[in-house]
């Protein structure tokens, strides 16, 4: 995804766009890392993470309604 306006610095301080940004560019590497080491669960929730802040970044709301499926959804864990 290219980078938002949002996302460019606004000053000495992040702001909660500069935040989410730095999360989104974040979440790759931990879903990456998570299938290195064998954790479907885990790359399951970086993948949903990834998503929704690309839904807030571009200006869509977030659907708290859809958390429960995506729980009953989710790969259980190898433990």
């Amino acid at each position: 995804m290219q980078p938002s306006a949002l996302c460019a610095p606004a000053g000495s301080q992040p702001n909660r766009w500069e935040t989410l940004c730095a999360l989104q560019g974040l979440l790759p590497l931990l879903k990456k890392a998570a299938a290195d080491l064998g954790h479907a669960e885990m790359v399951y929730w970086f993948e949903q993470a990834e998503a929704e802040a690309t839904n807030l970044i571009r200006g869509r709301p977030s659907d708290t309604a859809a958390i429960p499926t995506l729980i009953a959804s989710s790969p259980q864990g190898r433990h």
